[in-house]
């Protein structure tokens, strides 16, 4: 079979593009990998490893690095970085897209299309009381991973001083069916949890809490891991119900704590943002007449040659999302191939 350029574009070069490209060029196909970005990766190339002594917390940070190094090496796939849909109009028995590039527009046919167009971060800035943008020192987790990627350090945001006493609250814009957001992000307790371990391990005497309604489970080793975070973290199992600012530009919550209401403070507030759809798949659902699950996230049409994959498919972690990624070559080779 002449397996050309024209067969596939992946949209979207996070760790499910990467996968599904990665995958599909090792079975001989030529994909077209688009993202809108200048480099790839997607959010998870800006997490940081959370290895604790050496023993691997089983994040998938470095999955998404060794994946950009194979990439850099696969000559199949054709990569085109800050460039942009303008559209895609069926044609034939597949699809036309039109692509803005750096050297200009490009109109290419290709037989099946690939969304990796990932998902966004949850606002904290569309709910008030959460104070984030309002109080000093209250920040996200997407925001910590970066400073801790970047860095290696924690600091506090307002003056760089070493945080002391810090807190995570979980479940923000997730399982909320006020906000259209009832389900459970998935990767929020496992990415908090294991920055929580990290951050007691380089720094001891920080006093560490989390506000959770309940602990999702992020891996088969956690019934081990759970009895020993008990020593090393303060859970409370209520959600604060307001944000403010108190004197040395500390953290101030009210929380209930049994039948009261108790006011804590810290030196450092971290909100672990749920995972929302992008507002990219409006388009590709117009486009592309993709139909839209229960959650939100867009589901894939295999008949047309049109498939979802990641977490543009509903939440997912760096490893589930590769997992998926890994199903969908299957699939996607099987509908070039013209086998169900």
């Amino acid at each position: 079979m002449d397996r050309t350029s024209e067969d596939v574009l992946v949209i979207g070069g996070g760790i499910a593009g990467l996968t599904v490209a990665l995958g599909l060029a090792k079975e001989g196909w030529r994909p077209w990998l688009i993202e809108k970005e200048d480099r790839l990766g997607g959010h998870a190339a800006a997490y940081v490893c959370k290895a604790v002594e050496g023993e691997c917390q089983r994040c998938g940070a470095c999955l998404v690095d060794l994946a950009l190094k194979e990439h850099a090496s696969e000559a199949r796939i054709k990569t085109l970085v800050n460039a942009a849909i303008e559209r895609i109009t069926p044609s034939g028995s597949g699809h036309l897209a039109a692509l803005e590039t750096p050297d200009g527009l490009v109109e290419q046919p290709f037989r099946a299309v690939v969304l990796c167009h990932g998902f966004t971060p949850f606002d904290p800035r569309s709910r008030t009381n959460l104070g984030y943008g309002r109080v000093p020192n209250i920040m996200t987790g997407h925001e910590l991973e970066a400073m801790l990627k970047v860095t290696g350090r924690v600091l506090r945001p307002s003056d760089g001083a070493v945080p002391r006493q810090m807190a995570f609250v979980q479940c923000v814009g997730s399982r909320n069916a006020r906000l259209g957001h009832p389900y459970c992000s998935q990767v929020c307790c496992g990415y908090a949890l294991r920055m929580a371990r990290q951050i007691k391990n380089r720094l001891p005497e920080t006093d560490l809490t989390c506000f959770y309604m309940d602990i999702q489970t992020y891996g088969k080793d956690f019934p081990d891991v759970w009895p020993g975070l008990g020593g090393e973290i303060r859970f409370v199992r209520e959600i604060p119900g307001d944000y403010f600012s108190l004197e040395g530009d500390r953290v101030g919550v009210l929380v209930e704590t049994g039948d009261a209401v108790e006011e804590l403070s810290f030196d450092l507030l971290v909100l672990s943002v749920g995972m929302a759809p992008s507002p990219d798949q409006d388009r590709f659902c117009e486009w592309l007449n993709a139909p839209v699950g229960a959650e939100g996230f867009l589901r894939s049409d295999p008949d047309s040659g049109v498939f979802v994959v990641g977490s543009a498919a509903g939440p997912m972690s760096i490893v589930d999302s590769i997992a998926h990624a890994r199903a969908a070559v299957r699939d996607v080779a099987g509908f070039l191939e013209g086998r169900k």
